[in-house]
Order: C-alpha cells, then structure tokens, then sequence
C-alpha cells in the first residue's frame, strides 16, 4: 500500500511543478516570487477578463475504463517469485548455472554458477537459450554448439565447437492477485470491490472535468495574455524571470553531466535545438513568464484576491488530502516538509493563478461547448507549424 501511495505521490509532483500554461520549461527554482511592491497599471494593459465565454458538462466514464484502471491496479500489485519446479517457456526469466568446454576443457569466460536469462530476449550465441526451451525446472541440459566466425567478444574463441552443460536452477513467475474483497481491504479503506469500482469511477470521472476545466481556463488565460499588453518590466519580475531561467539552464548542465554527454550534444539530442535556439527558447519564457505573472497579480489586485498564508497552507493540505497523502509520509519521501518543498517549487504561484482563473470563470458567461470552441478559434492566436505565420 506504501508502494501505491508513493506512486501517486509521484504523480502529484511530477503534475505541480512542471505544468504550465504557458511553455514546457518546468519550474524548479528556489527562488522566491517577486514582490507585489509595484503598481501593475504602469506595467501592463489589461486585457478584459471579464464575461468570457465557459462551458460546463459533466463527464461520463465507461465501464471499459473502470476495468482498464482496475487492470493497471492489479498489474502494479503483482509480484514475481522465483521457482524450482515447471518447464521453461518463451518469455521465461530462468537462473541458470553452466560449464563450457572446448576440447574437453574449460575454458575462461565460459562458466557461472548463476546467470539470468530472459527467454526470447537475452542474446547468446546460436542454441545456448533455444536449448533449454521446453526443458523442465532442475534439469541438466547438454548443448553442443558453435561459436560463430565472428564472434566478437573473444576472437580466439571464433568458430570452435564447443559443449555447455547448463543446469536450470530457477525461473521467476509473476503473481497477479485477484480482485477480491481481502484484496480491497488489504490495500484500501474500503471493504468491497463493489466499493473500490465506484471509487474508481467517481476519480475517473473527477479528473476528466478537471482536464476539461484545465482546458477551458488555459485557452482563457491564452487568449488575456495575447489581449493585454506589456509595457513595461518591473526589476523585481525581471529579476524574478531571470533567476527561473539561470535555474532551468543550471538543471539542463546538471542532466547532461549526469549522463555524460557533451553539451552541445544534450542540446541536439535532448532538447531538439542548438545553443542559438536554446537562446530563444529561455527568452520567449522569459517574456512569457513575466507577462504571466504581471498579468496574474494585476487581476488578483483588481479583484481583491489575496493568498494568505493560512489559505496557502490549506490548500497544500487539501492537495495532500486529496491524493491520500500526510504531511509525515511527504517528509518520510522528500526529507523536507511539503510546505518548504512548495515554496522552493512555485506552488504559491501556481495557487494563487488557481484563485485568479477560479474567479475568471465565476465572472464569465455560461455557453454552449459549440459556442466556446468557436470563440476560442476565433479569438486565440496561434503558430502555424507549416509555414510559420499566425492563423486565427
């Protein structure tokens, strides 16, 4: 249970700090968010963000989907044991011991007393793992095999016939349980499968009206920041906007001296770009950035929206709620309490935006999804991957 509840963990992580509205960059700096200490109004021209046009519907979940997230439950709780009886079969992992000989001798390289082999996916020379196929658990195998001509591990060992006699130790199954009630109750708070299959669909169904909200306020939010105009940037967001940039940067250096590629390479082969558009990828986030935000505290300014510390600490423990976390086993995985992580993370922005699109909706217009769908292509802006210009 422990496993599953730092799986989802993970997701709930991966989710906060990375998703953006407004670029694929992910936000893992430690810095702090600039000041509201500047009036937004010598900045920026607000775009009107009021009486835009939303749609509501309420999501419906199959129970194909109900059985494929029961399925993903069932495959994550399965476990794998190691056996000594049964035959080998295709797509077996089996532990073997095995004595080569050429010549009726041994020779170096050609013996282990415990080996793996995953049948149909370990690669060794011709006949060694299509020998053992179909042979039972326990049982010594004697192959009389070839190495090729061009064998290229020893070449001294190219061509020459040579005898292995393989003992099979072991193989390893997987155990998937089954979806019954001890099942639930061993890895829920809940009593019946009955229960776990509503529970199931009541998430599925949850997460498909927040992907649908999501959808909703990011083309909003697309469509104020291509309406408002920046005019100018404070100090502080451009300093702000800076120290997110010299973090990204500092995190891509970090990766690829973690896997031992060379920089220029990490760029081409990690990023799909060279140094010059790299240069124009952190300046575009730059810009995007700092208009986002400019744009997120002028409308929290003008609507009276403030995050207090105690609303910004609920809310963390209602995130944590919500994905059957505790403030303990958070520290227990992370080493810091979730409240120091949020902060070194964004999440007090991400939350205040949360607040700022929340009050956007409560003061927009209830449409048809037809209707919206139309505005938005009517009125956001976006790149034409083929030729380059914009389209409407």
């Amino acid at each position: 249970m422990e496993e599953m509840k730092k799986k989802s963990l993970y997701v709930l992580i991966m989710m906060l700090t990375l998703v953006s509205v407004l670029t694929a960059c992910s936000n893992t700096s430690t810095q702090e968010p600039a000041e509201d200490s500047y009036d937004w109004k010598e900045y920026l021209e607000l775009a009107e963000y009021k009486g835009l046009p939303y749609y509501t519907e309420e999501a419906s979940v199959t129970e194909e989907e109900v059985e494929a997230q029961i399925e993903s439950i069932l495959l994550y709780a399965t476990e794998t044991e190691t056996v000594t009886e049964g035959v080998v079969e295709d797509g077996d992992t089996i532990n073997v011991a095995f004595v080569g000989k050429i010549d009726g001798e041994e020779f170096e390289g050609g013996s282990s007393e415990s080996y793996d082999i995953t049948v149909g996916t370990t690669s060794m020379i011709d006949g060694f793992v299509e020998g053992l196929v179909g042979k039972n658990i326990g049982e010594t195998v004697t192959l009389n095999l070839r190495f090729p001509d061009e064998y290229p591990n020893n070449t001294e060992l190219q061509g020459k016939d040579v005898v292995f006699d393989v003992t099979i130790n072991s193989k390893k199954i997987s155990i998937t349980p089954e979806l019954t009630d001890e099942f639930v109750q061993n890895y829920y708070e809940m009593e019946t499968v009955d229960e776990l299959r509503e529970s199931i669909r009541e998430d599925l169904k949850k997460d498909k009206e927040a992907t649908t909200k999501s959808t909703i306020q990011s083309s909003l939010w697309d469509i104020i920041l291509q309406n408002s105009v920046l005019k100018a940037t404070p100090e502080s967001e451009e300093e702000y906007a800076q120290g997110q940039v010299d973090s990204i940067l500092e995190e891509y250096h970090a990766t690829a001296d973690s896997y031992g590629v060379e920089w220029a390479d990490f760029l081409t082969t990690f990023l799909g770009t060279d140094e010059a558009g790299l240069q124009e990828m952190m300046d575009d986030y730059k810009e995007n950035l700092t208009k986002s935000n400019i744009t997120t505290k002028a409308i929290a300014n003008s609507e009276g929206l403030t995050l207090s510390d105690s609303a910004y600490k609920e809310r963390i423990k209602e995130i944590l709620e919500n994905n059957s976390l505790t403030e303990e086993t958070f520290q227990s995985y992370y080493n810091m309490t979730v409240y120091e992580y949020a902060d070194q993370n964004g999440w007090r922005d991400n939350i205040l935006q949360e607040m700022v699109m929340d009050k956007i909706m409560e003061l927009g217009n209830e449409v048809s999804k037809e209707e919206f769908d139309k505005y938005v292509s009517d009125n956001l802006v976006t790149e034409d991957t083929t030729d380059g210009d914009t389209e409407e």
